[in-house]
């Protein structure tokens, strides 16, 4: 490694990570390994939890809701549902591959003015 690959802040590998063909079998889209997230809470926030695995997703909420809804979108497909404290979503969500970005730009809003400042 180069001294300024050392010197970059890195984050802290998650367990499933350090086994070999990770990405095949606990990856962002669907996880054959359930994932399970727990984070506690502190006097501002409440105890949070979330589950993932296949296309299942449930976490908690800290508000009052009821909900129904379905979306399409350059990244993910998804229907769910929002009871009291929980959010049920089945679906995929949250992809980040090249051909979503290249989908994303194309479909994205055009400004008027050619402003370097939002490329």
């Amino acid at each position: 490694m180069t001294p300024e690959e050392l010197q970059q802040p890195r984050r802290e590998m998650y367990w499933w990570e350090h086994y070999p063909l990770h990405q095949l079998w606990c990856n962002t889209a669907c996880p054959l390994v359930p994932r399970w997230e727990y984070r506690k809470g502190d006097e501002w926030n409440a105890d949070n939890w979330s589950l993932h695995w296949l296309l299942f997703h449930i976490w908690s909420m800290e508000h009052f809701s009821i909900e129904v809804d379905a979306g399409i979108s350059p990244d993910g497909i998804f229907v769910g549902l929002v009871l009291p404290y929980l959010r049920i979503t089945t679906g995929i969500r949250h992809t980040h591959y090249q051909w979503q970005l290249k989908l994303s730009t194309f479909l994205r809003r055009k400004p008027a003015i050619d402003n370097p400042n939002l490329r």
